[in-house]
């Protein structure tokens, strides 16, 4: 193997995945500021692993028509191989190179059933080699244990809530019917009520834990976000709310 790539979505994993490399082996990897700098780590006659980003890796491939690294035997390991992996940039990482292997890590794989179009993680990167699930990660101690407590908030959606089949579940009543005014109000007033007890801020100088919820939409979201905006109103000491959210793949 001539060159190994560890190619990560986001700038932030850049600098956190090269420092993660120097501590495991000091000055074992390249980084780069740019694409002008991926190019030069390229030329480098070194057995250093090269990190960099999708963003980089692609505009390379974009620029450069002929380098001598699309020749040569490389490996790639995808960190968050998923959704953004699967576009222009692997598009152009299969024309560009003639001898590659590609890895890829991911905690979201896209499976048949959850894909937006034809791509998948196996059909990108093939059949899986090994899986690390959460219940793993609990025996072994890496992540906390947690609990699950179901709530029928509102008598008249429980109906809707307990609802398996997907065709009823995306009808249009049936949309209205989960982001209905009374049941989205219902859901924030339960979770500002029952906040501090299950993140553990009622014992006497204990500062607790942050809590994410999850939704189903980004329209859900958005209801959400007005719904505890209204009704922490009056209060002294409300909770900070933010959303997250994507609409696409982070291809740029």
């Amino acid at each position: 193997i001539d060159k190994v790539f560890f190619v990560v979505d986001r700038k932030d994993l850049d600098f956190q995945t090269m420092k993660e490399y120097q501590r495991f082996s000091p000055d074992s990897v390249n980084g780069s500021e740019s694409t002008a700098g991926l190019k030069r780590n390229l030329d480098k006659e070194d057995n250093k692993i090269v990190v960099t980003t999708i963003q980089k890796l692609n505009n390379l491939m974009k620029g450069e028509g002929d380098l001598p690294i699309y020749s040569k035997q490389v490996v790639f390991i995808f960190d968050e191989a998923h959704r953004s992996q699967f576009g222009e940039a692997q598009k152009n990482l299969k024309k560009k190179f003639k001898k590659f292997y590609q890895f890829g890590f991911t905690g979201t794989p896209i499976f048949p059933e959850n894909a937006l179009g034809a791509e998948t993680t196996g059909s990108v990167f093939g059949r899986e080699l090994h899986s690390y699930v959460i219940k793993d990660a609990i025996h072994d101690e890496k992540v906390l244990k947690f609990k699950v407590d179901y709530n029928d908030v509102r008598p008249q959606f429980k109906s809707i809530e307990a609802e398996q089949d997907e065709k009823k579940l995306t009808a249009a009543e049936n949309k209205h019917a989960l982001l209905h005014p009374n049941r989205i109000s219902e859901i924030s007033q339960y979770i500002l009520n029952n906040f501090k007890q299950k993140t553990h801020r009622q014992q006497a100088g204990g500062k607790g834990f942050n809590a994410m919820f999850a939704v189903s939409s980004v329209d859900a979201a958005k209801v959400y976000y007005e719904s505890f905006k209204n009704l922490q109103k009056e209060s002294n000491n409300p909770l900070k709310i933010a959303t997250i959210f994507s609409f696409a793949a982070n291809e740029e």
